[in-house]
């Protein structure tokens, strides 16, 4: 059964990442911000902090295939789950950071602009192929691949805790109920979330690993065991103690997003009717492409600025259609992307 609260979220979430990325890296952005300064100011500085959302979804999902595996006493193959997960992510990741190349370099034969960069060495394209760019420091070839790979050390930390709560059978000195490898698993994942959410969080230095991050997606899959377990009282509040005891250490505005996407989560179930008449076809099918709407658009808004700069754009009308258009072929792109590459696995 589908979740149309993270349909919900997976569409406006993207959409989000899109507009914020078109602020930050076209030349329509001046001409609109001047117009619209309260929102699209709002938009280009804190869009970022959406990429949150992603995170805690991504842990709510990782704990349903995870416990299921635990609490259906089936093996917990680490190398070919991360492979799958690999393959899964770095497919579309592969065919848009080539697509963002290509258009980088046409754009480039149209109009130069600061987004123009030069053709990438064989480095720098393993470096993105294994989805280690960040931790080997070359330029990224797109707007936020991190979160590629950040997704994938956070999977791979999560099947690593599953694999040894399988191994070592639950925490057998402690009483019945916590025997068993799921419980093990939800025991080990807090503890990673609450040192993430009240110390690796706290330093920018560590964002390239998944300890930086654990603190949301250790939230979504509290999120799920919640709402699988009937406890989202319970777990309402612990989410609620939790982040404001990482907010009194120190304040972090993405928390609070944070903590609202784990409560929408864990309430889903509940809310489910209200949600799904909100949730029509539409707003499914951006749900479906988001990830790879989030790949591929920035490539576009490179391509686009070239055009908009060798076409001498100037006015506010002239500009608002440049924009739409870019989001609207934004969206398009991604959804050949999906159909293309991404659902066929």
């Amino acid at each position: 059964m589908r979740n149309s609260t993270i349909d919900l979220l997976k569409a406006l979430a993207s959409q989000i990442i899109v507009v914020h990325h078109l602020l930050l890296y076209t030349p329509m952005s001046p001409v609109l911000q001047a117009e619209w300064p309260g929102l699209l100011g709002f938009i280009a500085d804190e869009g970022r902090y959406v990429v949150q959302i992603f995170l805690v979804i991504g842990g709510f999902l990782a704990a349903q295939s995870l416990l299921g595996l635990l609490e259906k006493g089936r093996q917990v193959a680490v190398w070919p789950l991360l492979k799958k997960r690999f393959l899964r992510l770095a497919k579309p990741f592969w065919v848009a950071i080539g697509m963002a190349v290509l258009l980088g370099w046409l754009g480039g034969r149209i109009a130069i602009h600061d987004e123009i960069s030069n053709l990438p060495d064989l480095t720098q394209l393993l470096a993105h192929a294994f989805l280690l760019h960040d931790i080997v420091e070359v330029e990224a070839l797109s707007a936020g691949v991190w979160y590629v790979a950040i997704d994938l050390q956070l999977y791979a930390a999560l099947v690593l805790i599953a694999w040894v709560s399988q191994r070592a059978g639950g925490f057998k000195l402690l009483q019945a109920e916590l025997r068993q490898p799921q419980h093990a698993l939800l025991l080990l994942a807090f503890a990673m979330t609450v040192a993430s959410l009240l110390v690796w969080n706290r330093n920018a230095e560590h964002d390239e690993w998944a300890w930086y991050f654990f603190g949301a997606y250790g939230l979504g899959v509290a999120a799920y065991w919640a709402q699988r377990e009937g406890k989202t009282l319970w777990g309402s509040l612990l989410v609620a103690g939790l982040l404001g005891i990482a907010l009194w250490i120190e304040w972090r505005e993405r928390l609070l997003l944070t903590g609202a996407t784990a409560l929408l989560l864990m309430n889903s179930a509940r809310i489910e009717n209200f949600v799904s008449l909100i949730v029509q076809r539409p707003i499914r099918w951006l749900g479906d492409i988001s990830y790879s709407v989030f790949l591929i658009h920035y490539g576009v808004a490179v391509f686009a600025s070239s055009v908009v700069i060798a076409l001498g754009l100037d006015s506010f009308a002239e500009m608002l259609a440049a924009f739409a258009i870019t989001w609207v072929v934004s969206v398009a792109a991604g959804w050949v992307l999906y159909w293309g590459v991404e659902k066929q696995g």
